[in-house]
């Protein structure tokens, strides 16, 4: 199933799952994909699904981009495309469809060139008041050829997982960080314990299983010990 991750310069907003055949982009309260800002149309743009093809037409001539180029008509939306209305950004993944790599290399952090990913949908206040700018939390390796490497968490989303295969984002927020699933048919666990589709607080020491890849969460760079 297409989605749309919505961020506000570069924190996550919400996701949306393009489950109809037609979305609109907007600030009008019945927009599919509605946000809440003066500087994007009630009507701004519109997406619509036809065949396997995902589309995305500017609605009276306001501004949309697609990798920082201004579109003027229909375009087509690929995984990994970033679309830019007004200050916004929304981010469109594709479903999974290469399962059988690897999963090795699989943490990075995200930055505006790259995807985010999804954690539960809500509103615009409640998450960039709850998301903390300074996180200090790490991600230890624990499996695999990269056995031992520490990521730390810096910036307020983390992507884990590589494209096209079981992708999770962990967002600190100012009570924690939690982990949500983005892409891939298995979800990942925590302690052996899969999360389904529901955002997981991560508690100290806790085991993260992604893909073929086991990691370990810490809450402090000081916490993580060499293997």
């Amino acid at each position: 199933m297409p989605k749309l991750t919505l961020c506000f310069k570069g924190r996550f907003i919400g996701l949306h799952n393009l489950t109809e055949t037609t979305a609109t982009i907007g600030r009008a309260p019945d927009a599919e994909v509605h946000i809440e800002s003066l500087a994007i149309a009630e009507r701004h743009a519109i997406i619509k699904q036809v065949k396997e093809r995902c589309l995305i037409t500017p609605i009276a001539d306001h501004k949309t981009w697609i990798n920082r180029r201004l579109i003027d008509g229909p375009t087509q939306l690929k995984h990994g495309d970033i679309v830019k209305v007004g200050k916004h950004e929304l981010f469109y993944s594709e479903s999974a469809t290469d399962l059988n790599r690897p999963v090795n290399d699989n943490v990075e952090h995200i930055h505006r060139h790259q995807k985010l990913s999804p954690a539960s949908c809500q509103s615009l206040d409640q998450l960039v008041n709850s998301l903390n700018t300074l996180p200090s939390g790490t991600i230890q390796i624990i499996s695999g050829s990269h056995l031992g490497k520490i990521i730390p968490l810096q910036r307020g989303l983390t992507r884990l997982g590589l494209t096209g295969n079981e992708c999770a984002v962990i967002a600190h927020r100012n009570d924690g960080y939690y982990i949500s699933h983005l892409e891939g048919d298995t979800p990942p666990k925590v302690n052996n314990r899969s999360i389904g589709n529901h955002t997981v607080r991560l508690q100290e020491g806790v085991e993260i299983t992604l893909g073929n890849t086991k990691m370990r969460f810490h809450e402090e760079i000081a916490h993580s010990a060499a293997i």
